[in-house]
């Protein structure tokens, strides 16, 4: 363009010279030459209007995409279920992106969730599905002789390593996808898969604090049906706890006092958490229905285990262990497969050790007492495996050794004493770790 104008002023100059000089200059040459000039003149004036014009339509776009993507932060800040946002988002693409169908399709919490709209009266939906049947990514489909769509673009809804689903564009009315219509899709691909997650870790926080709130009920259910105060006489005190590993648990301790007998028991029932509590609550109820005045072991033991085999899975039993006491010092036992009851008198340790299985594995057992004639300050020791598997940091277990020779070291003081002393050894070597099982700990001490 300056070439020709340069060429123009030479051409110029040359005619004036000519015509002041010479005055012959042809005023033909003049009026073609001057014809000339405005001809290049509106020529020039087209070139920078259509230039002028583009370079406002790329700013408008630019414009409507900065727009888009403000529109689209907005929308997705006040959203919680990604559901919520589909018809908006629909509206908002399709002022940027001219696009005739578009297919939302998201898995969220295990749940399929699917949004498709049509603004064309061809069957779009039905064409791009069968499309992306086996396609993954990013996928741009151009215009192709024999395809069913005239285009399609397609992206995942992503974050990190988990792939939420994907949102399809059908066929663009006008034209083909660009780079730019791929870049705003992405970026609501990216919004949505950021709706996606935080609605996720939010359903899942309220379920656990939903499951929370059931626990802690479950946990004042079940301590409410521990007996409230322990029976204590001149004869006898007994001290207990049962400390749940997660919440509530299986484990279980009775006092029943009926005239002169006290009738103890302590059981755990397999498993952990909600259904060994479940268990444990059914077990409290029969063992009181069937429990009698005179205290016959044998007979209660057998008639607690047929029900049980009726009510428990293949899967499940529970291990006793009754301690039936009498003011004179004669203490009836039945230890049905659990841990050995520690008999301590004069600092020596005796065992009581299980003699039949648990209950709740197999009908018409025949549950055997054994009597042991108690001393004055002679104590008994009944626990759950939770107290001799309790671990330190290290994995190290307490062990029954460790609960024997604290047992020896104070069996000359009181039943609550002796509980206490042996509760603060288990916190102590187990410190600050985790607690995998229930742990029941009852002390019976004997005055005479």
């Amino acid at each position: 363009m300056v070439d020709n104008f340069e060429a123009l002023y030479e051409k110029l100059n040359h005619l004036i010279k000519v015509t002041s000089e010479d005055k012959i200059a042809s005023k033909k040459e003049m009026f073609s030459f001057l014809e000339q000039v405005l001809r290049q003149m509106e020529q020039l004036r087209e070139e920078y209007t259509k230039l002028l014009q583009d370079h406002l339509e790329e700013l408008s776009r630019t414009y409507q995409e900065i727009a888009t993507l403000f529109e689209l932060n907005s929308m997705f800040a006040n959203v919680v279920d990604p559901s919520e946002v589909f018809e908006p988002l629909t509206q908002t693409l399709r002022q940027t992106v001219a696009f005739k169908a578009i297919i939302i399709e998201l898995t969220v919490l295990g749940s399929v969730v699917k949004y498709e709209q049509s603004f064309d009266q061809k069957n779009l939906i039905v064409k791009a599905k069968r499309l992306l049947q086996n396609l993954e990514g990013i996928v741009l489909i151009e215009p192709e002789h024999g395809m069913e769509l005239k285009n399609l673009l397609s992206v995942p809804v992503r974050s990190g390593g988990t792939e939420w689903g994907r949102i399809t564009l059908v066929e663009k009315e006008g034209g083909i996808f660009t780079a730019a219509d791929r870049k705003i899709l992405e970026a609501a691909a990216f919004q949505l898969a950021a709706t996606c997650e935080r609605y996720t870790r939010l359903r899942r926080e309220i379920e656990r604090e939903r499951i929370r709130e059931q626990l802690e009920i479950a946990k004042r259910i079940q301590s409410s049906l521990l007996p409230k105060r322990l029976p204590r006489s001149r004869h006898f005190e007994i001290a207990a706890q049962m400390v749940p590993a997660i919440q509530v648990g299986g484990d279980y301790y009775d006092v029943i006092s009926k005239g002169e007998c006290v009738l103890v028991v302590v059981a755990d029932v397999s498993g952990k958490g909600i259904p060994a509590a479940l268990l444990m609550m059914s077990l409290r109820s029969t063992l009181r229905a069937l429990a009698k005045d005179d205290f016959e072991l044998s007979r209660l033991a057998e008639e607690l285990n047929s029900v049980l085999c009726e009510d428990l899975g293949e899967d499940r039993f529970v291990t006793l262990a009754f301690v039936g006491l009498r003011q004179d010092g004669e203490a009836r036992i039945i230890n049905a497969g659990h841990n050995p009851i520690v008999h301590v008198r004069n600092g020596q340790i005796g065992l009581l050790e299980a003699r039949t299985l648990p209950m709740g594995i197999m009908k018409n057992v025949n549950y055997e007492e054994t009597v042991l004639k108690l001393e004055p300050s002679d104590a008994l020791v009944i626990y759950t495996d939770g107290v001799t598997e309790a671990r330190n940091q290290v994995g190290e277990e307490f062990g029954f050794e460790r609960l024997s020779e604290i047992v020896k070291k104070c069996s000359h003081k009181s039943a609550n004493e002796m509980m206490k002393e042996i509760q603060d050894e288990l916190r102590f070597f187990c410190g600050d770790a985790p607690q995998h099982d229930d742990s029941t700990l009852v002390v019976v001490k004997y005055f005479g």
